[in-house]
């Protein structure tokens, strides 16, 4: 029972929310078109970490990523990858108030326990909103709120004959990001799903570099 829901939990950890703009905490792309990134993430029965690289413009941003993931209770690790798009919009006169919708789509081989093979796909359609609370030449800080549908299903095979199952939920994000000298990001991240087979939150403390232009 403990290995399926932190399976399930796979696309709450990875890329998660999915590396953007403002509306996430990170720095913008108008001042580098490049974002690097990297985060460790932690729930109960689970640790992550992982690597993002975006690219994006004025508006609309796209990027990938890769997480290795350690399921702490049965001592067993596994790798995922993702990939992300979206766009950032301003919604006000003063340039201060952002929504982004986003969509994501993870992929996890494992964990594989002795004669049982695990993969799972996972699709998040949603959306984040941010506000420029503090803004100067050295500092940013950024809080945001973001909600997103969830659809999780896992594969597995044993001896030959494969099964699948799958879960809808949801998940919403609150973090605060604190950009500065509006290029390197530190973004800490607290997700919380419901309606799904887990309520277990997930911890995550990002970093973002933007370069390029």
């Amino acid at each position: 029972m403990r290995l399926t829901v932190c399976v399930l939990l796979l696309t709450l950890v990875v890329v998660k929310p999915a590396s953007a703009q403002l509306c996430t905490g990170n720095p913008t792309f108008r001042d580098g078109p490049y974002q690097a990134g990297g985060a460790v993430s932690l729930t109960e029965g689970l640790r992550s970490v992982e690597a993002t690289f975006a690219a994006g413009g004025e508006s609309f941003f796209a990027g990938a990523g890769v997480g290795v993931l350690n399921f702490t209770d049965i001592d067993v690790r596994t790798a995922g990858l993702s990939a992300f798009a979206g766009a950032e919009f301003v919604t006000d006169q003063d340039d201060r108030i952002l929504l982004c919708p986003v969509i994501r789509l993870d992929f996890a081989a494992g964990p594989d326990i002795g004669p049982v093979d695990v993969s799972t796909v996972g699709l998040q359609g949603g959306g984040s909103i941010s506000v420029i609370a503090s803004q100067s030449s050295d500092l940013m800080v950024v809080p945001f709120f973001g909600l997103a549908v969830l659809y999780q299903r896992i594969n597995t095979e044993v001896g030959g004959v494969d099964t699948s199952a799958s879960d809808t939920g949801g998940v919403a994000d609150l973090g605060v990001g604190f950009i500065l000298n509006r290029n390197v990001g530190i973004t800490p991240i607290i997700s919380i799903p419901f309606a799904a087979a887990s309520s277990d939150a997930v911890f995550t403390l990002r970093f973002t570099f933007n370069f390029g232009g």
